[in-house]
């Protein structure tokens, strides 16, 4: 989800239960966690720390705590060093920094929904986990929803009625996208992940040594079928060789699936998916070349 609603649904839904007072922690806790869009020239730089693009390491249960922590922290020394024109009661120190975790773990909650996968469990685990169940169109239309909220909060204030009226399209529009999800589970058994169009999705199976991707349409049925063998020239057992790479693993970390071929000395490393342009998202090392004495160094 954007910044705009993350922040917006904190405050609404803090306010709604009473804790307006708390409504600033809430949305710090909730923008801090996207502050890995800042560093992200880093992993650029540096293939083994993948896990700083965005959506990676911030967007852990662990990141987000951590964030949160230094954020609070920070605010704190800001305030006692008369740096924020405000102060924070000691006995509202902890109701107040439960506030930053709400607001951090309701910004994975609905990246979760929107997103293809967030390493949710890191360090424990770097699998992804994501619905992906908010189509584009639908996504804007919840980014437009924050912005215009926002703006009439700042502008004009909240009330209880305008509070009410936010979350209920809000869940209206989440509700409508968990139903296409819903529909197309039903119909295709697969991984599935919405697209730019509405009504289309990609559809994932995946066997040992081949994947098949289905483009299907909630109004015309599978529109596309690809099938992709995992391995051309190259046998699982050679490609094991390579899993401990930083540039494999950084692939396979934002990849749907991951398929391999072998051309002479090349190694190389798809994900048919993002390079067939049936999803663009996550951009980041669609695929990647090796030579064969690679795994060797």
């Amino acid at each position: 989800m954007d910044i705009f609603t993350h922040a917006v649904a904190i405050l609404v839904i803090l306010y709604a239960t009473g804790n307006a007072i708390f409504i600033p922690f809430g949305v710090l806790g909730a923008i801090i966690i996207d502050i890995d869009m800042a560093y992200a020239f880093i992993p650029r730089r540096f293939p083994s720390l993948y896990l700083l693009h965005h959506g990676g390491f911030a967007h852990s249960v662990f990141g987000a705590t951590i964030l949160s922590a230094v954020a609070f922290s920070s605010v704190l020394l800001l305030s006692s060093a008369g740096l924020l024109p405000m102060t924070i009661p000691r006995e509202i120190l902890l109701p107040s920094f439960a506030c930053v975790l709400a607001g951090a773990y309701l910004h994975l909650f609905l990246d979760y929904l929107a997103a293809p996968g967030l390493p949710l469990l890191y360090p424990l685990t770097e699998k992804r986990f994501g619905l992906s169940m908010v189509p584009m169109p639908v996504y804007l239309l919840i980014t437009v929803l924050g912005i215009a909220t926002l703006a009439i909060i700042l502008l004009e204030g909240i009330t209880e009625a305008f509070a009410a009226g936010y979350l209920a399209v809000f869940s209206g529009l989440i509700v409508i996208s968990a139903g296409m999800k819903w529909i197309v589970h039903r119909r295709t058994k697969g991984r599935s992940y919405s697209t730019l169009h509405p009504f289309q999705w990609i559809v994932l199976r995946e066997e040992n040594a081949s994947c098949t991707v289905l483009a299907y349409d909630l109004l015309r049925g599978i529109i596309r079928e690809e099938h992709h063998e995992k391995y051309r020239n190259i046998t699982p057992a050679e490609v094991a060789r390579y899993d401990s790479l930083p540039e494999v693993r950084r692939h396979r970390y934002f990849s749907y699936v991951s398929t391999v071929e072998k051309d002479g000395s090349e190694i190389t490393f798809h994900d048919p998916v993002r390079e067939g342009g049936l999803i663009a998202y996550p951009p980041w090392y669609p695929s990647v070349t090796l030579r064969s004495e690679e795994a060797a160094s």
